[in-house]
């Protein structure tokens, strides 16, 4: 489910719901469902529906959260989308399920800046396991976080879709965004070897000058 969605449902406006009702989904055939939450426009949160189960988990990588108690209104509010969409549409798949909150053991987050790749872990560790209860363990160091972002990064650079020798490895299009000058500077990573513009890796003349005569990495190898 997407982060828009489930932010609808979780925390928006109980008359805005049906905009958010997928008429056209079935959920009986799913047994669970997985989202990100972003709450506040600046922290992640991983939501874990488990129909067999019947549990909502709503998890925080910040330490000292109330996850049950978030959790349990989490499973309240779904439970009141289910009945909308069944006012709504007449859908009935998942309206009688009377769901609960539930909590799960998972690492905290050490820094101020790192829940993202820790929710996609913490989707990581559900989606392997499942669907038995996963053991979600990880290193949540500062150097760790630090890895696993380039790591990340890596990955979904590999599985995107675009030219690698002609598109920027950082925005993937052939031209920098916006208005730009005539003439595109480009800059090869002497780490991974990928090609960005210099305007998309905030490099000034000097610096381009600079990376030109010597050895220069790019963000993603630092």
């Amino acid at each position: 489910m997407s982060h828009y969605t489930t932010g609808g449902i979780l925390f928006g406006d109980r008359t805005e719901l049906p905009r958010h009702s997928l008429p056209k989904v079935n959920f009986e055939n799913y047994e669970a469902v997985l989202s990100f939450v972003l709450v506040n426009n600046n922290h992640w949160n991983f939501l874990y529906i488990n129909a067999k189960t019947s549990t909502v988990f709503l998890m925080d990588p910040a330490p000292m959260s109330s996850e049950l108690e978030d959790s349990k209104r989490a499973a309240k509010r779904i439970h009141e989308y289910f009945r909308m969409r069944r006012t709504c549409h007449s859908k009935t798949d998942w309206v009688d399920v009377k769901w609960k909150g539930g909590v799960m053991c998972h690492p905290v987050q050490k820094d101020g800046s790192s829940c993202g790749v820790i929710v996609v872990k913490m989707a990581n560790a559900v989606m392997e396991a499942f669907p038995l209860m996963p053991d979600v363990r990880f290193e949540t160091s500062k150097t760790h976080m630090t890895r696993e972002r380039r790591d990340l990064a890596l990955q979904l650079l590999e599985a995107s879709v675009f030219d690698e020798h002609s598109c920027c490895a950082m925005c993937a299009a052939l031209r920098p965004p916006g208005s730009g000058p005539p003439i595109t500077d480009w800059v090869q990573c002497d780490g991974c070897e990928r090609w960005f513009h210099a305007q998309c890796v905030e490099m000034d003349s000097t610096q381009y000058e600079e990376a030109k005569k010597g050895n220069w990495e790019c963000p993603l190898c630092k």
